[in-house]
């Protein structure tokens, strides 16, 4: 009896035994590091696995811009091609300005063509006989040509100074249109001053018909 009883005994504390062993035993890891197993959820205060990027701090892929990123470069490349433009059609009124107080300086097709056309007017006055033909063949043609100078040279020295004034106020300023402006106004005022001079004579007189001898007297 009394060996029965310790067989007993002995089977209960085995069985208390590998009862424990089997709930303090750590669960199986998982094959793949970093990969929880399936069913199971991790704890809240778990540290993510290793070489896994949270959601937040996900980076784009390589070569794509964010849309806030490509709006601001579109505008601002919208802004620099207006600027570009703006800027382009100032210089190129400046090498008109340019253009026209060169040719108030040293002729242009406009005024030859009207003083031949004066010219023509003075031929047929002298030949019906009326005015003076020095002023007819000579001082209109002479005359006109200076206007028509001035007026080209006029409208080169505003225009010139209009494109200055423009162009110092902007921010994207460059030396080139500045000096061809700078270029137009000068030539401007030289045709000016040259037309002006022309006009008025001060450079040559006009030339005038000696006068007739007379005959003497008597006989």
């Amino acid at each position: 009896m009394t060996s029965d009883g310790t067989e007993q005994a002995t089977g209960i504390v085995g069985g208390d035994q590998d009862k424990t062993r089997e709930e303090t035993q750590p669960p199986e890891s998982s094959p793949h590091p970093g990969i929880p197993m399936e069913g199971t959820v991790p704890s809240e205060g778990a540290d993510p696995a290793e070489g896994t990027v949270p959601a937040e701090d996900a980076r784009p892929e390589e070569g794509t811009i964010p849309a806030e990123s490509a709006a601001a470069v579109g505008a601002g490349a919208s802004r620099a091609g207006s600027s570009g433009s703006g800027l382009g059609v100032l210089g190129g009124i400046a090498v008109v300005s340019s253009g026209l107080g060169l040719s108030s300086l040293i002729g242009n097709p406009l005024s030859d063509m009207l003083r031949a056309r004066q010219e023509i007017v003075g031929q047929i006055e002298a030949g019906t006989g009326g005015g003076d033909q020095i002023e007819a063949f000579y001082g209109a043609p002479w005359h006109t040509t200076a206007l028509v100078n001035g007026i080209i040279a006029l409208v080169a020295v505003v225009i010139g100074a209009v494109v200055l004034f423009a162009h110092a106020r902007r921010a994207d300023k460059q030396p080139w249109v500045t000096a061809v402006a700078v270029g137009g106004v000068v030539l401007g005022l030289l045709g000016v001053l040259l037309a002006g001079g022309m006009y008025l004579d001060l450079f040559a007189a006009q030339p005038e018909l000696p006068a007739a001898p007379q005959l003497g007297a008597g006989g």
